[in-house]
């Protein structure tokens, strides 16, 4: 047992350092002490605060402003789900919220104000330009981050291919047109001319 698709732990073939890797995550103990004491704190920390008032741009204002100032105090980067707890929101709520989705215009019998959704708006808009900077300055591998960005932001690593089909037939004219323009151009009546053949010739 334990091969591919069993469940069971796989071993790259050919790979024993993503084996390794694969191991490493799959090991609970295996952690950084320092970022897991920063992840305990925040926890803490988000576990104990309270649901902001909803209808004011000041309290949700200060409340971002106390998530940011915690992250930075931490050394943590700031990121949606955390930013959405700290609003006492979850993630999928957050996002709804932040980007005017359909349904959520009265949400919870019209908590918000347009004032107050503007500042979840900005917070978020905030979080992606964070998730760009990120990104953009990451030295090592950037998967993690573009992993991120289509989780939380909808962005996309994709080519669009367009294919335009364009009819470039030749129109010729017909035999009747011809003959009509050719007696025009002798001066007799088109009944009066020698009657002709139209062969049709193959490109070369």
């Amino acid at each position: 047992m334990g091969g591919k698709g069993s469940g069971g732990a796989h071993n790259p073939k050919g790979n024993p350092r993503q084996a390794q890797v694969v191991k490493d995550a799959n090991d609970p103990a295996k952690v950084d002490p320092k970022v897991n004491s920063k992840v305990m704190k925040m926890g803490i920390w988000l576990m104990g605060l309270e649901s902001p008032d909803y209808a004011s741009e000041r309290a949700l204002k200060g409340r971002f402003a106390e998530y940011l100032e915690m992250c930075d105090e931490l050394g943590i980067r700031p990121m949606v789900t955390s930013a959405a707890q700290a609003f006492g929101l979850d993630r999928s709520t957050y996002y709804r919220l932040a980007t005017n989705y359909r349904g959520y215009e009265n949400w919870h019998d019209g908590a918000l104000t347009p004032e107050s959704r503007l500042v979840l708006t900005k917070s978020y808009e905030f979080l992606n330009a964070a998730w760009e900077t990120y990104l953009v300055d990451e030295k090592g591998n950037p998967v993690k981050w573009i992993f991120l960005g289509k989780n939380y932001f909808g962005m996309r690593d994709q080519t669009e291919h367009v294919q335009v089909r364009a009819d470039i037939t030749p129109q010729l004219t017909s035999p009747e047109d011809v003959a009509a323009k050719y007696a025009k151009m002798v001066g007799k009546p088109q009944e009066h001319l020698p009657e002709s053949t139209l062969e049709s010739v193959e490109d070369v």
